[in-house]
């Protein structure tokens, strides 16, 4: 399925169903959810053959919402002009999340992006844990 045959419409009308039927907090969480699951479909794709650059991490935003904690990580990249990206990371609690963005602020990691549409990318899960292994553990 191409990118834009996508049913946006269709996306948006279900997930404000779910914030009305689900009320606030089960919503997002549901729509946290979906949104998960595209960034794994993007990830998918990028491993069968999306070509890959160096990206940096400019910043890393941590959400709470009961209990779940996440990270929406802020990157740029250049394909012949610069371009920036998002991607969302899950963990346990807000003090490993804080401990991940600490680590993975300012460094380089590889990310994939669509040959044909540049300015839509992905950074791999995997590519994402080993730059915050690498990460010195200064403390």
């Amino acid at each position: 399925m191409h990118f834009n045959h996508i049913p946006w419409g269709a996306i948006v009308f279900g997930l404000v169903k779910l914030l009305k039927v689900f009320g606030l907090i089960p919503g997002a969480i549901a729509a946290f959810g979906v949104r998960r699951l595209y960034q794994k479909w993007r990830q998918n794709k990028a491993i069968s053959g999306w070509p890959a650059t160096d990206a940096t991490i400019q910043s890393g935003q941590v959400h709470k919402q009961g209990w779940h904690v996440w990270v929406e990580l802020t990157y740029t990249y250049y394909v012949g002009e610069y371009r920036s990206g998002t991607h969302v990371h899950k963990f346990r609690s807000v003090e490993q999340a804080n401990e991940f963005v600490r680590q993975v602020k300012d460094k380089r990691v590889q990310v994939h992006y669509d040959g044909d549409h540049p300015e839509k990318s992905v950074i791999l899960d995997r590519d994402l844990e080993m730059v915050a292994m690498l990460a010195p553990q200064f403390r």
